[in-house]
């Protein structure tokens, strides 16, 4: 009788290959899940970095004109020392998350008084981001 019991205690001890395939299965289905679910978070992040660049780029504008008067012919002025810059602390222009410069006129088309800010978003939607709206 002894021998009989062990033998099904030996056969019950592992996880058959089904189970272990179900597994796996299973785990896969809900990595789908999570990755679906965050998808969309990286163009969200994107737009955000977007927005804090040309915040960062207006205030930094508005700087250099109560310095000097005027607005910057280009955004490369806002680094001149000449001018009292570099109005940008890491002391460089950035450029937008797709690895674009800053569309910069000045005087502004949208704001009249001040300066127009802007860049593209090049996936299909070709959504515009900017200082105006």
């Amino acid at each position: 009788m002894k021998k009989k019991s062990g033998l099904m205690n030996r056969r019950n001890a592992g996880f058959t290959l089904i189970e272990i395939m179900l597994v796996v299965i299973i785990i896969g289905i809900l990595a789908g899940i999570a990755i679906k679910g965050t998808g969309g978070k990286t163009k969200t992040a994107l737009y955000a970095q977007a927005k804090a660049n040309i915040d960062t780029l207006d205030s930094a504008i508005a700087e250099y004109e109560m310095v000097n008067g005027t607005y910057p012919a280009s955004l490369d002025e806002l680094l001149n020392e000449e001018k009292g810059g570099p109005f940008l602390q890491k002391k460089k222009i950035p450029m937008d998350p797709w690895g674009n410069p800053y569309i910069y006129v000045s005087p502004g088309a949208h704001n009249t008084h001040r300066v127009d800010i802007s860049c593209t978003d090049p996936g299909p939607d070709g959504t515009v981001l900017n200082n105006w709206d």
